[in-house]
Parts: structure tokens; C-alpha cells; sequence
């Protein structure tokens, strides 16, 4: 039985995300939540203590349904900066019950010499829903017998990535990544403490941060690369952005929201924020400040982001909350949510999430779990025996953020999705056909008979042209997060009303719109189909008393050139049935009314929507 979550949006529907009967809110209102403090692990000791706690969601293999949750931590060791190899945890039943830390040997200390110790600290852990494997992605550091770093030749510091496969439980060794300019401005390249993104194409966007062999300046920058569940290859890098104030702008997490990437910085003095359209071309950085102007206070240390699908959250910490007495005011961390427009903390949303006890807490994580849970994870930072007088014990924190709403931008257990974008004919369900007989849902079966763990969301609207689906492209289809998405117009957009003498819109706009809809999914990362409309049944007439196919074919002509000279994938429906006609078809016994499918004409149409999807899948996916 097919359980995949199938969405619609009706013509009055206009809200945040397709599968809600109500309008959202607007972005900055707030979206409630309670934040449940949960202790992972306890643990005191003087030599060393536990540090860089961070997790990802292991989609379905938990109880009941739920994530699993991994957890990768590591010891911080007496000498600073010095770190033991990397444990991981595990939870099947969302925090209640953890395992006891593991360190894999895989993860453990290398020797590069009798002198020189490799080690990768700073990781991040996420999911990569397209291989079904979670990646650990941290920095290589090459220590002395001190435990001192150590930087005399090129890709002492570089970006490291370690497997793991959950269904056997185990983890590969650590690999690195082969970058340019290793010599130059790579001489030390850091992906450490950064949120980093999979694009719907299975690729990767790493926020790194980098210096050549001297100076104390660092840049950021975004580094592409491919995954294919076994190798990480550098494809490329962004902008590469520059602050001459203290030792630049480094520690960078990046996230995407509601079409925009947005990147927070790291600066000694204070923190940075900018976006970007693509991931890889960003705006002017500016300070961080709260709604009403003032400084955010936040300097010298990390911050990271959670997105909900009503509203976009930065966790951070900051001066002036009575805690000058901790290291770089490092201590309680914030949550709080962020005008996206004016790339400002609202202050009156500011919530603790995980208290100060008398120490700093190290370097920490942020990450979606779950549609109703997000967790921040952080860890104290004492060397001690005996607990700090304010209450630090060695506890290592997940600080659960528990949304009041569902989280619709939560990852489901499919690692693949297909959103149908069109008019009432992509809609397809009528009086005389069923949500099951729609071309949506008939796709999404046969991609998950050919062994593609898949869903498909439609997103048709009635009465929809292109200028009307460009202005909801974002909203409705970009923050799906989908892999593919399909495109069919051109009927409303080349019908003449009753009383008109011209098309709804131009041949010309028809063309510039729906360039414009490939070109934004594609900065986004999406694989774009395009499709033309079926044809109308030979009875059929336009407000003027007109064959309509008169006018829509000049219109599926401009998709075909769009098609060829964009170099995007076609399913031209409209030949198929033309040609079907030729043959002796009737095409109104393919429709209901002379223009929308029937049970009969939406299964035609899957028959060849589904050959060009698998392809593009087979292709993102690597398949032979």
C-alpha cells in the first residue's frame, strides 16, 4: 500500500507550503516553540572533556517510525585545540536511551610520522539522503608530540570526510579532499564547526574558510563538491569573502530557506551575515544586529542556524547577559528568531537554550531532527574532578527545541522528490478523477516500482500561467527541497476570453517567464522538465469562437526552443496526443471536458513523463 504523502494546492490556497489549508504567517512573525533540556552525558575528569557534540537524523531507522539520531563527539584534551579522535553515539528513541561513545579505530589519531599525529576535529555531521550514508565533515590537523599544531607545509589544515552506514553500523576511514591552490591561497583550508548543505542534486555545499602560507587573515568561501556514497570530489568554489579586521571571517554555517541561502560569519569583533541566490554568489556582508538596531553582542565565536517552514532561527551567544565572566562570553547559547528581509535578531523572540553553569560551552550544533523537534547541542568545558560551584559537571546537552506546529521542511525517510508545477491540468483531480488517477500520483508509484525511493508533491493551481508561477516559485516549489520538477503551461497562458482579442499573455512573455522559472530552480540547485500541454479535443472552441490549439501551439513551440536552448529535458505531450489523433484517437475520450485529462489521458501522460524522470534520477543518482 503507497503510505508517500501526496499534496495539492487548491486555486484559493496561497500558503507558506503547499500541504496546509491555511494562509502561513509572514516570515517574521513568531512561531512558537519550548526548548527541553536533555543531558546526553556526564562526565568529569581532569585530563580531559567531552567536546564538539553534534548530530544528524538518520531518516526511519529509529522506533516507531521516528530518526535515529547520531551523535559525533569528541575529548578535548589539556593542551588547547588538542582533540582525540572522534566517538559517535547513537539514539533509536529520540533521546530517551543513548549508546555508550564509540571511537571507531577508522576515526582514531594517524601517524604521519614518529613526530606528527593526524587528526580531524571541528565535525559536522549530516545526512545525504540520495546514498542513504551520513557524512562527518571536519578539519585535518597534524599535531606535534605536544600536541601542538603543527602548519609547515601545504593541507596541514584541509577538509576531511568520514562515512557512515547505518544499516551495518560502521564507519570508513578518514578521506580528504583534493583541492587547487594547496600552494597558494588553499595552504590551509578549513571546513570546521559549519553547517553545510546537500542541494537537491545530491552535491554538496561546504562553507570553508582559508589562508595561503602566511598572514593571519582568513577568507571564506563555499566549496561544491560531488558525493557519490564513496568519494567527495571538489567541483569548484564561490566568492571568496574578505573582512580585514582581526583574523578575517571564518567559521561560516550556511543554510537554505524559503529560496535564499543565507551564510553567518565569525569575526573577532563581531559576527557577519549575508545571502545568496545560488549558494555560491553572496551579498555584501553586514554586522548582525537585533531588530531595534543595537549590536548583537555576538563576537569571536560560532553561531548556527534552524529553519522552520514558518520561520528562520539563529543560535548564538553574546555579551550583556551578566556573563562577563566567562571566556568570550561563551555561555548561555541563544535561540532566536531572524527578520529574513532585514537579516536582523528579533530580540523579543531571544529564548535561553542551554544555560550558563560557571563555564564556557564549547563549540556547539544546530540541526533539524524531526517535523516537531530541532535540537542545539553543546557541551561544558571544564577540566576538573569536582563540578563547578555554579552547577557544570561535565554534561554534554541537547537542548530540544519543540515546535508548536510541525516543521514541513523536516526530511521524510524518501531521499528523493519530484514536485509537478502547472495549471488545473497538472492539478488533475475533477469531479471524474480521483487524487490515485492523476499523472502526479501514477508517477510516483511507477518511480517507486523502479526502485527509487521517491515522492512527488503537486503544486498545479487552476487557471495558473507562467507569470502567476513565477511569483510563487519560492514559496511553493523551491523550499520543497525537491529534486526534479516538472513544468507544463501554456494553455491559460495562450487562451483568448470571451470578449478578448489576445492571448492571456504574449508568446514573448510566455517565453521570458518561463525561462525565468528554469533559470531559478537550476540556481537553486534543481533539475528542471520541461513538458507542453496535451491538446485540446477537436470540438473544443476559445472565447472568440476559435480553435485553441491554434494559439497553443505557437506558445509549445517557444517551450521547445526554451527546452533546446536551455538544454533542459522534454515531454512533449502535446505531440504524443497529435500524433495519437493522427492515428485515429479521439482525443476527447482522453478528457473530461475537451481539454482536462481523464483517468485514461493522465495515465498516457505518465507513460511519458515517467521514462525522461527516471532518466534525470538515473543520472543525479550515477546509475549505470
Amino acid at each position: 500500500m503507497n503510505t508517500t504523502r501526496r499534496r495539492c494546492v487548491a486555486a484559493l490556497v496561497l500558503g507558506l507550503f503547499v500541504n496546509v489549508t491555511t494562509i502561513s504567517l509572514p516570515a517574521a512573525e513568531p512561531v512558537g516553540f519550548d526548548v527541553k533540556l536533555d543531558v546526553v552525558l556526564q562526565e568529569l575528569n581532569p585530563d580531559y572533556c567531552w567536546f564538539h557534540p553534534r548530530v544528524t537524523p538518520i531518516p526511519g531507522a529509529g522506533e516507531n517510525g521516528q530518526p535515529a539520531v547520531l551523535m559525533t563527539l569528541q575529548r578535548h584534551l589539556r593542551v588547547s585545540d588538542h582533540y582525540s579522535g572522534l566517538s559517535y553515539m547513537i539514539t533509536k528513541d529520540m533521546g530517551k536511551t543513548w549508546t555508550e561513545p564509540v571511537l571507531p579505530p577508522q576515526l582514531d589519531w594517524q601517524k604521519e610520522s614518529d613526530d606528527v599525529t593526524i587528526a580531524v576535529c571541528d565535525v559536522t555531521p549530516g545526512w545525504h539522503p540520495h546514498t542513504k550514508k551520513a557524512i562527518a565533515i571536519g578539519v585535518k590537523l597534524r599535531y606535534g608530540k605536544q600536541g601542538e599544531h603543527l602548519y609547515d607545509k601545504p593541507r596541514s589544515h584541509e577538509c576531511a570526510y568520514a562515512i557512515y552506514d547505518a544499516e551495518t553500523d560502521s564507519w570508513t576511514t578518514w578521506q580528504f579532499v583534493e583541492t587547487p591552490f594547496t600552494d597558494e591561497k588553499f595552504y590551509l583550508l578549513v571546513p570546521g564547526c559549519v553547517q553545510w548543505i546537500v542541494r537537491p542534486d545530491g552535491s554538496l555545499l561546504i562553507p570553508v574558510y582559508f589562508k595561503g602560507p602566511t598572514g593571519e587573515i582568513y577568507s571564506t568561501t563555499i566549496m561544491h563538491c560531488s558525493f557519490d556514497g564513496k568519494t567527495m570530489k571538489y567541483i569548484g568554489h564561490g566568492d571568496e569573502i574578505e573582512l580585514n579586521d582581526g583574523r578575517g571571517v571564518y567559521e561560516p554555517s550556511m543554510v537554505f530557506w524559503n529560496g535564499t541561502y543565507y551564510l553567518t560569519l565569525r569575526n573577532d569583533s563581531k559576527a557577519y551575515v549575508t545571502t545568496s541566490k545560488d549558494g555560491l554568489h553572496f551579498e555584501p556582508i553586514k554586522a548582525w544586529t537585533f531588530d531595534d538596531g543595537e549590536d548583537l553582542g555576538s563576537y569571536n565565536t560560532q553561531a548556527h542556524w534552524l529553519t522552520h517552514s514558518d520561520g528562520l532561527f539563529l543560535s548564538y551567544t553574546r555579551r550583556g547577559y551578566n556573563n562577563d565572566h566567562i571566556p568570550r562570553n561563551r555561555a548561555p547559547i541563544f535561540l532566536a528568531q531572524v527578520d529574513p528581509e532585514q537579516l536582523q535578531v528579533i530580540r523579543a523572540t531571544e529564548t535561553v537554550a542551554i544555560p550558563e553553569k560557571g563555564v564556557m560551552l564549547g563549540n556547539f550544533g544546530a540541526t533539524t531532527i524531526s517535523p516537531d523537534e530541532s535540537w542545539i547541542t553543546d557541551a561544558e568545558y571544564i577540566l576538573s574532578a569536582t563540578p563547578d560551584p555554579k552547577g557544570a559537571d561535565g554534561s554534554v546537552f541537547a537542548a530540544r527545541v519543540i515546535w508548536n506546529n510541525p516543521n514541513r521542511l523536516a526530511k521524510t525517510s524518501s531521499s528523493l522528490k519530484v514536485v509537478t508545477l502547472g495549471d488545473s491540468i497538472t492539478h488533475g483531480v475533477r469531479k471524474d478523477v480521483s487524487p490515485e488517477q492523476i499523472f502526479a500520483h501514477r508517477l510516483e508509484e511507477k518511480l517507486q516500482s523502479a526502485d527509487f525511493d521517491a515522492e512527488v508533491v503537486n503544486v498545479g493551481i487552476g487557471g495558473e500561467r507562467t507569470d502567476q508561477a513565477v511569483k510563487r516559485l519560492v514559496r511553493d516549489v523551491i523550499a520543497e527541497g525537491p529534486t526534479i520538477v516538472t513544468i507544463m503551461y501554456g494553455t491559460n497562458d495562450s487562451y483568448v476570453d470571451k470578449g478578448g482579442t489576445d492571448s492571456r499573455i504574449s508568446n514573448d512573455q510566455y517565453r521570458t517567464f518561463l525561462t525565468q522559472i528554469v533559470q531559478q530552480l537550476r540556481q537553486a540547485g534543481i533539475h528542471p522538465v520541461l513538458m507542453t500541454e496535451p491538446r485540446w479535443a477537436d470540438n473544443a472552441v476559445n472565447g472568440i469562437g476559435e480553435d485553441p490549439n491554434i494559439r497553443l501551439e505557437k506558445f509549445l513551440d517557444s517551450c521547445r526552443d526554451v527546452a533546446g536552448e536551455l538544454d533542459v529535458p522534454l515531454v512533449d505531450h502535446y505531440a504524443i496526443w497529435s500524433k495519437a489523433r493522427e492515428q485515429g484517437q479521439v482525443i476527447f475520450d482522453w478528457t473530461t471536458d475537451s481539454c482536462h485529462p481523464n483517468a485514461e489521458g493522465h495515465a498516457v501522460m505518465t507513460d511519458a513523463i515517467f521514462p525522461v524522470v527516471k532518466a534525470e534520477l538515473d543520472k543525479i543518482l550515477d546509475r549505470e
